[in-house]
């Protein structure tokens, strides 16, 4: 096979991807909409734990939670992230258990509304929105803080690259309400592969990687040889490393958390090309401004894993069906996210500035009102 051939592929499949870097069971009767929010933002949610999962079928879902002292729970469904308590609930249970639902109205987005005996409800839904061309697409919502409020679903998204969208997948992404699509990748990057947007959203460029001159820049020659060197690991505990110092990443990530702030009339999506590295630093800032523990931080930064598991698979079976100029395991480190990444980017955080919150002020240019009108924005249910 000629050299040309796989370096296209490599370009198109593999590497595209690794150098992003750079017992209750119920049917539902249709509820009517009774928006609780305000009723979240005035007392406390007492749940401690919550999740939705979409059952391997796609035919229900597979609803957790915690909630002690709370009394029963009763379960309502709806298509709003504001929430449905009216209609008749879809299951119930006592303060801590789990529910498999089926026979729920269908709805672009399922949203359930976990409503206590004893406290505010909390809305929540599967966090994968399960979209065929954009695998790493989920909302960044329905985590507790240390404080004990609920970040708000529906609001803000995380992605991977939005060029491949089909047709059907875009219209997918419309019924999401967004009102803006960021993108943080370079130019070759955007060139090579542009995105794809929904009707109602504006995109925005924020060029993460824009002072970079190694492969975090788009250099495809330099990460070629950190990966086939056996370098990979390496290249992205410095590429996130960059996340903090480099002015470009500085000035992306100052505007779009400004964005935030200011408020958008509708959701927020942002993304870069695998979703996991210039993507996964966003998440983590985004959290732990709103107070979520650096743990769950962590654990969302660790999804992507799971998420881009059949794309790179996929990916790979292709690098090697392409003759594979250096050992595929080299590959391994580049697709995938580990906790050294993220921490690199953290230790990063203290050793230039000391602590998170000098990191928000000096670096993104955040002020503790910036900061509680974020909290008071994206948080839902008092303070505990």
């Amino acid at each position: 096979m000629s050299k040309t051939p796989t370096h296209t592929l490599l370009r198109s499949t593999a590497l595209a991807l690794a150098l992003a870097v750079l017992p209750l069971t119920a049917c539902a009767t249709a509820p009517t909409a009774a928006p609780v929010a305000e009723a979240r933002h005035e007392a406390a949610i007492p749940f401690t734990a919550a999740n939705v999962e979409t059952l391997p079928d796609g035919a229900g879902y597979r609803i957790s939670w915690q909630a002690p002292g709370a009394g029963n729970v009763r379960i309502y469904a709806g298509s709003s992230p504001d929430g449905t308590t009216s209609g008749q609930p879809v299951a119930h249970g006592t303060d801590s258990g789990a529910a498999t639902v089926t026979g729920v109205p269908a709805a672009p987005r399922q949203y359930f509304t976990l409503v206590p005996s004893h406290g505010a409800p909390l809305v929540i839904a599967d966090r994968g929105l399960h979209v065929p061309t954009v695998p790493n697409l989920r909302d960044i919502g329905g985590y507790r803080t240390a404080d004990g409020r609920w970040v708000r679903m529906g609001m803000i998204y995380r992605a991977d690259q939005l060029d491949r969208l089909t047709d059907a997948d875009l219209a997918t992404l419309d019924t999401l309400n967004p009102a803006v699509v960021i993108d943080l990748r370079t130019q070759s990057e955007r060139t090579r592969e542009p995105d794809r947007l929904p009707s109602r959203a504006r995109g925005l460029v924020l060029d993460v990687a824009a002072d970079s001159s190694g492969s975090l820049g788009g250099d495809m020659n330099h990460a070629l040889t950190a990966i086939a060197a056996g370098k990979g690991a390496e290249m992205l505990t410095a590429a996130n490393r960059d996340f903090v110092s480099l002015p470009s990443a500085q000035a992306a990530y100052n505007t779009m958390m400004h964005g935030l702030v200011k408020g958008e009339n509708g959701a927020t999506i942002y993304h870069c090309t695998a979703g996991k590295d210039r993507t996964g630093w966003a998440t983590a800032v985004i959290l732990t401004l709103l107070g979520v523990p650096r743990e769950t931080v962590m654990a969302d930064y660790m999804l992507s894993n799971s998420y881009l598991r059949a794309k790179n698979q996929k990916a790979m079976e292709m690098f090697k069906a392409s003759g594979a100029p250096f050992d595929p395991a080299n590959l391994e480190a580049v697709m995938t996210v580990r906790p050294a990444f993220l921490q690199a980017a953290f230790d990063e955080v203290d050793k230039r500035y000391g602590s998170f919150d000098a990191y928000a002020r000096d670096a993104l240019g955040l002020t503790a009102d910036d900061i509680a009108t974020l909290r008071r924005t994206y948080l839902l249910g008092a303070a505990g």
